[in-house]
């Protein structure tokens, strides 16, 4: 153990009452008790007994208020009126009598208890927030733990809120010594967890799988130890997220919520996890509940409020909120402000802040194996796994198509390679989306796909895809066996996807499987009987429609398992049927 630290010890006095009724009198002193017996199920909070308490009657009586031995006194007053009541509360440093902390509440007497519970959350977030020291527990609850193992934990939580690389792996030592004394220390593991995390999510772009696995691999063995670690949790729905498991990142993310819902840092980690998963409403209210909690928070919240903002569309308030904080609050963080400036159309301080952007991204991450402006594109997409659209999107699409414009105006060779492609090279297809580059086998879904993208906004008829003509008096187009047996396999993989699906509980991976699922049945229905033998069909049309459909999720589904971000982009932007047409969500310049 490196060295020890005390608990913080904390003395709720009694209230000055206006009042002469018993009544309101009494209500007090069991609101003082409550008080007091709320404080005592933190741990790392010492909380004078009202025994002692209740013989200091003047705050500025210096003598009774050493003896308490307490370093901070809660401190209230109560005017009442008819049924009102008027309470302000104050948090005093007893060491130089500073204010830390004021409210005042107007409350009827049957809300005083829901007063009560906004009292502790928000003069315990204070301090938790004054002091570094890591105050609340998961669950309200003291667990036995070894007093050597929890000041360590305490130093260690304490030395990675200085949030340094050099102190991250300090942070660990203290961890690991609290195992030492503890092998099954939750929170120890909790706080490696954490350390590898700010590697991840902040620091180190070429250790960047390792940090990741850490952050997980630590959080889940802090989960097999306490289930109801709220930060473990978090952590692990965090990760999740970036595996792209979003069922299980949002189970996980929600179970912290309902284990602790009043940890300011937690709520702000929780919320942008949320924001990745499309739940940006929910994330503001996050955000507005930290505020609420912790009214002596550090600027870089509204660097967080500015993130969700944007991702409900509010792009006022999320500059507004911008010009509160640092721009280097994080390394990509500039970037989101510059997003929010393209869409109102303000050019001038979009670049501005993708500057800034630029050489924040150049000083703590860039390697050099590509160009700056390739690694800190590919930087943006891999460190924000948005489920859904973003606004950041159309900031990728217009920084990569400013640089399309200068490379053409500097060489017109026919072999430049183009940022956004989809090119049949002989047998196979190159692909080339938001930076990322594929090669695919040839198939016929892909020549599908070429076309369609090959006229933006133009309907082509699923006949014209299928380059057949119409002849429904003949009622006989040919179901080869090869196209057959790809049936089959297809159908085999979807029962084999589907089940697994169901097994965790992902509702709508399975929507979409069954889907894909059913039309390929629906398909096979019409082409072959009973027998399974093939057979006439009643419409060329309805052949064509099935075929293509099918044939176009197939070769999505294909792109999916290598590039994840244009499948999206080709599954939101197609429409297959009778009509098939390519209408972009986005604006892309492809080169075809």
């Amino acid at each position: 153990m490196l060295t020890k630290n005390k608990n913080i010890t904390i003395a709720v006095l009694p209230f000055q009452i206006t009042s002469e009724e018993d009544r309101i009198k009494q209500l007090f002193l069991g609101f003082t008790e409550d008080l007091i017996t709320h404080f005592s199920k933190f741990i790392g909070l010492s909380v004078i007994s009202s025994y002692s308490t209740l013989r200091t009657k003047d705050i500025s009586n210096k003598d009774e208020v050493e003896q308490l031995g307490a370093d901070y006194l809660v401190y209230g007053t109560v005017r009442h009126r008819n049924e009102n009541l008027r309470m302000s509360i104050q948090l005093i440093k007893t060491e130089d009598q500073s204010l830390v902390f004021g409210n005042q509440y107007d409350e009827s007497i049957d809300s005083l208890l829901e007063a009560q519970d906004d009292v502790v959350q928000q003069i315990v977030t204070v301090l938790e927030e004054k002091i570094n020291y890591n105050l609340l527990s998961h669950s309200y609850k003291k667990n036995s733990v070894d007093l050597a193992a929890y000041e360590n934990y305490l130093i260690g939580m304490n030395t990675l809120q200085k949030g340094s690389k050099d102190n991250d792996i300090k942070a660990r030592e203290y961890f690991n010594a609290a195992l030492e004394i503890d092998p099954n220390y939750s929170l120890a593991y909790t706080g490696l967890s954490l350390s590898y995390f700010n590697f991840w999510s902040c620091l180190l772009w070429e250790r960047w799988d390792e940090s990741m696995q850490g952050a997980h691999y630590f959080a889940l063995k802090a989960i097999e130890l306490d289930g109801n670690d709220y930060t473990a949790l978090g952590v692990l729905g965090r990760t999740y997220v970036y595996f792209g498991e979003y069922e299980k990142a949002e189970h996980y993310l929600r179970k912290s919520l309902r284990m602790n819902s009043n940890d300011c840092s937690h709520l702000l980690r929780v919320a942008f996890s949320l924001m990745f998963l499309g739940y940006n409403d929910e994330a503001v209210k996050l955000y507005h509940k930290a505020i609420e909690l912790n009214p002596f928070h550090s600027n870089h919240y509204y660097a967080h409020g500015s993130n969700y903002y944007l991702g409900i569309g509010d792009f006022k308030t999320s500059i507004e909120l911008s010009k509160k904080t640092a721009m280097n609050s994080w390394t990509d963080y500039p970037a989101f402000v510059a997003a929010a400036y393209l869409q109102l159309k303000d050019y001038d301080n979009m670049w501005r802040c993708w500057d800034e952007y630029m050489v924040l991204f150049e000083k703590a991450v860039y390697s050099g194996k590509k160009t700056l402006l390739e690694e800190a594109l590919e930087w943006l997409i891999v460190v924000n796994p948005f489920k859904n659209f973003t606004y950041l999107t159309p900031l990728i699409e217009f920084i990569k198509t400013e640089k399309r414009i200068i490379n053409t105006n500097k060489s017109d060779d026919k072999n430049t390679v183009h940022e956004t492609s989809f090119i049949l090279k002989g047998d196979v297809w190159e692909m080339n989306y938001l930076g990322k580059n594929i090669i695919l086998k040839d198939a016929k879904g892909f020549h599908d796909i070429y076309k369609l993208l090959s006229h933006t906004n133009q309907e082509f008829h699923c006949l014209d895809l299928m380059d057949a003509g119409v002849d429904e008096s003949s009622n006989a187009v040919s179901f080869d066996h090869k196209a057959k047996a790809e049936y089959h396999k297809r159908i085999k993989e979807l029962q084999e996807d589907i089940a697994e699906a169901e097994s965790l509980n992902q509702i709508e991976s399975v929507s979409s499987l069954r889907e894909e699922y059913d039309t390929i049945l629906d398909h096979l229905s019409q082409s072959l009987g009973l027998s399974g033998k093939t057979r006439k069909v009643g419409s060329t049309i309805e052949k064509a429609r099935s075929a293509v459909t099918w044939r176009i999720r197939s070769s999505v589904k294909k792109i999916e398992k290598s590039h994840p971000e244009l499948a999206t982009h080709l599954s939101k932007s197609i429409k297959t049927g009778t009509y098939c047409s390519y209408k972009p969500e986005i604006e892309v310049d492809w080169a075809l």
